[in-house]
Parts: structure tokens; sequence; C-alpha cells
């Protein structure tokens, strides 16, 4: 089943169409999506034996697993114990600590006043980050350079709260050591409550504001023993909470190779994908399965990566004017399609783009057999999508992979601000693709002939990548082995 903010309003939503039936939540923005009490009375009018709550905000909010379990419904995720435990950055911090994780410098409690201000921030010492207690997705974040007296450094606290306010339940904050020249890293772990293994790393260092645009899998800055170091501390952070379903535990990594536990992500994450690209696991079926009472089903042995997979966040924001949100009609979609490429969206030719949701569009995936045929494959990709109508971030991502610098991997959580593409781009005249050809009859017989044929070929190529093949994604459409 699926939701929909109000009557009138069903065609804007795809998922309404998709779903076998669906339900209003009488409420205008967002506003529904985040209603605890009213998402749990539907799923009771439903009958709904379980909830899935995606990546949004719901998805780590504690509060709603507990009433789901209260009415009966099972929550796809962690236990509310442990998402109340992973909520508190703090606490995560401190979990990690007890085990011997090494952890990037941050206070012991959150900020109530200047005098907690004030001590932290000199034991700490510039450059710090203002940064949410709770929540997530960059939201709650601003960076103190040292330029700042305590009453702007409050002022700058308060306007993190006002963003806090607007997307969780609390506005708690706390001050962590601000590392500029590091990368971001993040291992993908599952867990079923007894064992828990980790599938790799992505690497999401290229972010603006703190918000991730491009995730990649494996990443260029990690060796093997590296790889199994930093993926050991990961599976004992989640075994040490006997965690169960998905989870990505958060590091930085320096030019030393020194890493840093930074938080715990106790959801599904939205560059999931890649994961599922290079392992041929399936990260939201194992969700399933957990939830349901299922055991893992393999061992950490059984798990590695093959080939390169890399993800672009296709943002309704205008890179040529500093990444502006960018609301209106989509008036023409067309996806690329193509070997190694795959699309997640919800984008239809009309579809309505709002100004209080996320501003994510699409998520295009290239995978290819290394880091190069990945780059070469999402270049194609970025150059045949069409999305009129609205400003996207598509150019964005067509400058940033004819750097040099992206093709070395030499690049840092502060690339976008350091390296001036985004004065580039803003100098740059934006240039409007041209469709060549509207629409082409093609005869359906020939159509399934070919369809039928790579579908052969897919099969002869020995299955998904955990046996050795090509990945299940050298296909659009996942293909289920016999």
């Amino acid at each position: 089943m699926a939701l929909c903010p109000r009557p009138g309003l069903e065609k804007n939503f795809l998922e309404t169409a998709l779903a076998d039936e669906f339900y209003y939540l009488e409420k205008d923005g967002s506003a529904g999506y985040l209603d605890k009490e009213k998402i749990i009375a539907i799923a009771k009018r439903a009958k709904a034996d379980a909830i899935h709550p995606g990546y949004g905000f719901l998805a780590e909010n504690w509060r709603f697993s507990l009433m789901c379990e209260k009415s009966r419904i099972k929550f796809i995720g962690p236990q509310w114990r442990t998402l109340r435990a992973f909520e508190d950055k703090i606490e995560a911090k401190k979990i990690a600590k007890k085990i011997g994780v090494p952890v990037v410098p941050a206070s012991d409690n959150s900020i109530k006043n200047k005098k907690d201000l004030v001590k932290w921030a000199e034991k700490i010492k510039p450059p710090f980050i203002i940064k949410a207690q709770r929540g997530g997705g960059g939201m709650g974040i601003r960076v103190v350079n040292g330029q700042m007296n305590y009453e702007e450094m409050m002022a700058l606290s308060l306007g993190a709260q006002r963003q806090m306010a607007g997307a969780f339940d609390d506005v708690d904050f706390f001050l962590e050591k601000y590392l500029p020249r590091v990368k971001h890293i993040e291992f993908q772990v599952l867990g079923d409550g007894r064992k828990a293994v980790h599938l790799g790393e992505r690497e999401c260092s290229i972010q603006r504001r703190f918000q991730k645009l491009v995730e990649e899998a494996p990443s260029a800055a990690l060796d093997g023993d590296l790889r199994a170091k930093m993926g050991a501390w990961a599976v004992k952070i989640a075994e040490y909470i006997r965690y169960e379903g998905a989870a990505t535990v958060e590091f930085l990594l320096d030019d030393d190779k020194n890493f840093y536990f930074m938080e715990v992500n106790p959801r599904i994450q939205v560059e999931h994908p890649v994961t599922e690209a290079v392992t041929g696991i399936d990260i939201v079926e194992q969700q399933i399965k957990i939830a349901q009472g299922e055991r893992l089903s393999f061992e950490q042995d059984s798990v590695y990566q093959n080939g390169w997979a890399i993800e672009v966040r296709v943002n309704a924001e205008d890179p040529h004017k500093n990444f502006v949100p960018s609301p209106g009609v989509v008036a023409k979609y067309i996806p690329p399609q193509g070997q190694g490429v795959f699309v997640h969206s919800f984008l239809q030719d009309g579809q309505e783009i709002y100004p209080f949701f996320d501003s994510l569009l699409a998520k295009v995936i290239a995978y290819g057999k290394d880091r190069p045929a990945a780059i070469t494959k999402l270049k194609r990709a970025l150059s045949e999508t069409v999305i009129d109508g609205v400003a996207t971030t598509i150019p964005f991502f067509e400058a940033l992979l004819e750097k040099e610098e992206f093709a070395r991997g030499d690049f840092y959580t502060n690339y976008i601000e350091k390296s001036g593409i985004i004065r580039e781009l803003m100098l740059t005249p934006y240039l409007k693709k041209k469709i060549v050809c509207e629409h082409k009859d093609f005869d359906d017989e020939a159509v399934a002939q070919i369809a039928h044929k790579i579908y052969q070929e897919l099969k002869g190529a020995g299955g998904g990548a955990q046996s050795g093949g090509l990945s299940q994604w050298v296909m659009a459409d996942r293909i289920p082995e016999e």
C-alpha cells in the first residue's frame, strides 16, 4: 500500500499507481509523512503486517518504531531500543569508544547554554562543527572556523536548531572536531541480532554542505588490509548492540590512513544501490527477511565486491545559480538506458516538483568492470538524461566527471568548496539538451526478440556477482537465478 497527501494529487505520486491500494494522509506537503499517529492509524485500517520506513526521517525515529511494536505492526528496521541508542550521536560515540574504536573528538554532552559552548569550544578548539545530536541527512550542521566570538557561535547554533526543529523531535546539539582534509567512508552492515556481516565500503566524499552528492563502491582509498580492519570494527559495533537489519557505520579517513568513527545510520541509505551492484546482494530483501525472523544465510568470507559502481543524486537544484531550489513541473522526462546503467526515480511527464519535499529527483547508477569504466558509463548516462521544466544538478555532475582530480580519486569532503567548480558553473551558461527524436514506433515482436536475446546472454554469463560472474545489475532489471 502507498500514501498520498490529499485527494486530487494521485496522478502526481507514482507510488499510488503502482501500489495495490493507497490511502490519503489528509495533510499538505511533508507534514502527513511525519505524522506518526496518522500513519499507524492507516496501517491498522489497511490491516498491514509491516511498515518499511524507507530512508526518511521516521526510519530513525525510535518512538515510531515503538508505536509499531505496541500496535503489533512489524517495523522493518532495528528494534526501538537500538534506534534510541544510535539516534543519539553522543551515545553512539560512547559505545564506539567503549569497544575501542577510534572516534572524532567531540563534546561528551549536548550544549545547553553559553557556558557549555565556551567549555567545549576551548577544549576541542576550532575548527569544529555544531551538529544535531539526533537526526541526520546533513541537517543541523554548521562549521565554526575560529573567526567567530561566542555570541556569533550561539547565533549560528540557533540557525542550526531552527533547521532541526523542522525535521527532528528535538533541537539538542553538540560540538565535534572538524577535519577538512578527510574522506567519508561508510561500511554497509547487516545484522540478525546474533551475528553481523559487512558488505564492504562506500565512499561519499563528494558533498555540499554535508549533503552527499556522489557515492561509489568500492573506494579507491582503501586497500585490502585497511578494508578488512575498518570492516571488522563496523561488524564489532553491530554485534555489540545485537543489531537487527541494515545499518551504515560511518568513518572519516585522513591522508595517513587513520580512521575515526563518526556515527551509525540505523536504516537503509539512499546510496544502497552501489553496494548491491558490486556484491549482488539485495539489501532491502535482507531487511525484510531479517524483520520476519530469518537469520543471515551467508558468512563474511562469502561476501566480496566485483566491479565498480557510482551513483549521483539528481536534485531539483540549479548549479548555475549556486544550487538554488528549482520547483516546477517536469514537461519531459527521458531516463538513460543501456547496459550497466540503472535509474531509481518517481519522475514522469507532467510531474510537479514541490518545494516542501526533499529535492532528490532520481538516482543514476553506473556499473562497470572498474572505476574508469563506471565513470565512462555514467558520463554517457547523464548525457542521455532529459528532465525538462526544472533545473537539475546534472550539469554539476557532468563538470565533476571531467575533472582530473575526480578521475584520480584525489578529493576530500571539502572538494566542492576548494575546487571552485561551483564558481565555474555559475559563469557558464545553461545549455538545454535537444531531444533528437520525440517518438518512434517499434515493432513489438522485434523488441521482444532483442530482450530475449539479452536475457539469454546474461543467463549464460553466470548469474550474480556472488557466483563469480557478472553482477545482476549488468542490466537494469534484476534477473532471477534458476
